[in-house]
C-alpha cells in the first residue's frame, strides 16, 4: 500500500480512516446530498410502484379492459405492459440527469475532501 501512495494514486476508501467517514456524517453538505437523493429516490419509486401495480390490478380486476383489441393482434394489456418497460427506461433516464447535475459534483467534492484530509493524516 505504501508504493501506491508514492506512485500518486489515490487513496483507496479502505485508506479513509474510520474517523473521517463518521466525521463526514455530520457534515450538512453530506446531509444535502442525501435529501437532494431521497427527494429524488422516494417519490419515483412510490409513483413506479403505483403504476406497477395498476397493471398488476388491472390486469386481475379489470381483463375486458386489458383484453380490448386495439388493432391486429395487439390488446390493452400489452400496450400497457410494454409502457412499464419505456416508464422504466424513462425514470432511469431521468435519474441519470438528475444525479448528474444534482447529486455527482457534490459527491465528488465531498469525496475529494476525505481522500485530501486522509493524505494529510498520512504525512
Amino acid at each position: 500500500m505504501a508504493e501506491e501512495k508514492q506512485t500518486g494514486s489515490p487513496p483507496t476508501n479502505g485508506d479513509i480512516s474510520e474517523e473521517a467517514l463518521i466525521a463526514m456524517h455530520s457534515d450538512p453538505r453530506f446531509n444535502e446530498l442525501k435529501r437532494r437523493l431521497y427527494r429524488f429516490v422516494f417519490p419515483m419509486s412510490a409513483a413506479f410502484l403505483a403504476w406497477f401495480f395498476l397493471y398488476v390490478l388491472m390486469s386481475a380486476f379489470a381483463r375486458d379492459l386489458m383484453g380490448t383489441v386495439l388493432f391486429g393482434n395487439v390488446n390493452f394489456a400489452l400496450v400497457f405492459g410494454l409502457l412499464q418497460f419505456v416508464s422504466t427506461f424513462g425514470i432511469a433516464v431521468a435519474y441519470t440527469s438528475y444525479a448528474r447535475g444534482k447529486l455527482d459534483p457534490q459527491a465528488t467534492e465531498l469525496h475529494d475532501e476525505l481522500v485530501r484530509s486522509s493524505e494529510e493524516a498520512t504525512r
